[in-house]
């Protein structure tokens, strides 16, 4: 008797991306890069090989298109590396990637099982990362290669991604439906703090508050493309404020006697009121190109701004972060108002949570992103009357 197995190319894709995007440590770097550069060029091609004409052009060039500048204008200038130029191009098409794909799937009525493919993968890879995290235990955990597909950070915000897409691709009006939601909320918060990873504790906390408030107001706010925009721009804003807040000496006593002079707060208000300003002034506009060592330059001591928005800002100047909002804006204008939208909107929001404190704008945030966008009308836009939930 002879057995066949039939791989759906679109399934097939979508796990590769996620393989592409979300390192696998155990594998050579080598081998990581020539392997993310095929997935990224066999993606490109079969999405603008099967994909509509005017599709091929959207709005993923914005974004994509200052990020590419950014890193011209720092080569321009000198000190920038063609290893550097080579990972933003990368970073550049990847996003493209992503969000062509997904709305290729949305096109071809594929976007419901591309959902339930990321969510099979992003489980397994929740499963990988505890039997990981057993192996290996919790010290020197904020090392990139700590655990199995990055460090306690990158693993903690895989478990916030797979409680997004668990609520995105089930019934949620069933009872055992939201008691499995809960458990894997309440598991996964016991799991950051088993790890140490105290941003993905308190990020987890605020979303399971926000989620299991039973008032739709509340989700259709999260669903506002204005409300969205703001939250990440006061993401940003909150820590600049803070920073000057805590030069008074009063507050500063009263918050270091507190955190007894812990070296993350110090650290990061260091990083706010010392150096931040400064660095981003000096490239106002281009910032100083994607995977660039300014910070650790200039402060020979910290690598990254410890803000998501912030980082972005420092790397690739202000007009890819306009170009971010843009992106952010649109897509939430352009969703479906229901409640896999809201699911979906978690993991969006929790990054912009933990970007207040860590560099978090990442390929989950940017994923999330695009699965909202494309979460619409076939035609790849939304009708008045579809705002309503449904």
């Amino acid at each position: 008797m002879k057995i066949t197995y039939k791989i759906n190319v679109y399934n097939l894709l979508t796990y590769l991306l996620v393989f592409a995007i979300i390192k696998p440590y155990f594998l050579p770097a080598g081998l990581r890069q020539a392997s993310k550069i095929i997935i990224l060029i066999s993606v490109f091609l079969f999405t603008i090989s099967r994909g509509k004409k005017e599709r091929i052009v959207n709005l993923s060039w914005l974004f994509s298109g200052c990020v590419l500048l950014s890193a011209v204008m720092a080569y321009i200038k000198g000190g920038y590396q063609d290893n550097d130029f080579l990972d933003t191009l990368l970073y550049a098409v990847t996003f493209y990637d992503i969000y062509s794909f997904i709305g290729l799937c949305k096109q071809k009525d594929r976007f419901n099982e591309t959902i339930k493919c990321l969510y099979n993968i992003i489980g397994l890879y929740c499963i990988l990362t505890i039997v990981s995290i057993l192996l290996v235990g919790t010290m020197n955990n904020s090392n990139q290669s700590a655990y199995i597909f990055g460090n306690k950070f990158t693993s903690s915000y895989l478990f916030i991604f797979f409680v997004a897409l668990y609520g995105a691709t089930h019934e949620m009006i069933l009872w055992k439906n939201k008691i499995c939601y809960i458990a894997l909320f309440i598991s996964s918060i016991a799991l950051t703090l088993y790890i140490g990873c105290a941003t993905a504790t308190v990020t987890l906390a605020v979303l399971f508050i926000a989620t299991i408030v039973p008032f739709q107001k509340i989700r259709m706010l999260l669903l506002n493309e204005r409300f969205v925009v703001t939250a990440l721009i006061m993401s940003a804003l909150v820590v600049l404020v803070m920073g000057q807040i805590l030069k008074n000496e009063f507050v500063n006593n009263i918050v270091f006697g507190y955190f007894n002079r812990s070296y993350t707060v110090t650290g990061r208000l260091e990083i706010y009121n010392d150096y931040l300003l400064n660095i981003i002034r000096s490239r106002f506009w281009f910032g100083y190109g994607y995977s660039n060592s300014m910070m650790k330059n200039m402060t020979g001591l910290y690598a990254n701004a410890q803000n998501g928005l912030l980082e972005i800002m420092v790397n690739m100047g202000f007009l890819s972060v306009i170009a971010l909002l843009v992106t952010v804006f649109w897509s939430f204008k352009n969703t479906l108002k229901t409640d896999k939208s809201f699911y979906i909107s978690i993991i969006v929001y929790g990054m912009i949570i933990a970007s207040i404190f860590e560099v978090a704008l990442n390929w989950f945030f940017l994923l999330g992103i695009c699965l909202i966008r494309w979460n619409c009308d076939a035609d790849g836009s939304i009708r008045s009357s579809d705002r309503r939930r449904n």
